[in-house]
This record gives C-alpha cells, structure tokens and sequence, in this order.
C-alpha cells in the first residue's frame, strides 16, 4: 500500500484561497502529488509531471504532460484546464469529491470566549 504525505500547509493554503479569494474552485498543479479535498469547494488537481500522471491518475483532474512531448501547446493546455473549469462549475464532481477526501483545518484566529 503506498502512502502519500498530505502537508498541513497544503491544506491550509487551500482554505486561505477559499476564504481571501472567494474562489469557485481551487486548482492546485501537482508535483509529486497529494491527495488533499475541500469540504467547502471543489479541488481541481492538474499536472504536466508524466510520472504523477500515471503514478496518481485517479487524483488528477487533468493532466498536461502532453506539453512536455510537445503534443500539446500552452494555448492548448488553458483550453482544456477552462473546459475542466466550467464542468466542474456545472455541477461535475472533481477526482478529490470522487474519492471522498474532505480534509479541512480550521484556523484560529482570536482566542475564544
């Protein structure tokens, strides 16, 4: 069984995003890849890594790598990531909302009562 690390600090930016940017979604490029998922908005997950690609397909929203054998421009690339984009906004659930991952912190800002 692999497992895969999911950093606080991942989590967290996704929240802040959510929160400073009212965002409709988060989409997140994926390196090596995490598994993280919002409770609140959907998780767009994109990569170009061929190796993340294969390695967590069922992770991943979209997957570009085709730019780095030259069999998909950047024009290309923002075309799909906005169709991804809009069916997600239509109701499509992301690969994160798929799989159940709902990781969420909630941040302290004030000491309560």
């Amino acid at each position: 069984m692999k497992h895969i690390k999911i950093l606080k600090e991942d989590i967290e930016l996704a929240r802040k995003m959510s929160n400073n940017m009212g965002a409709l979604n988060n989409s997140i490029t994926k390196g090596q890849g995490n598994i993280i998922g919002n409770p609140i908005e959907p998780v767009i997950k994109l990569t170009a890594n061929p190796k993340t690609a294969v390695s967590m397909k069922e992770h991943v929203d979209l997957d570009v790598s085709k730019i780095l054998k030259r069999e998909m421009n950047m024009d290309q690339a923002g075309d799909e990531l906005i169709k991804t984009t809009i069916r997600t906004a239509s109701g499509r659930l992301t690969c994160a909302e798929t799989l159940g991952h709902k990781e969420f912190i909630m941040t302290k800002l004030y000491r309560s009562a």
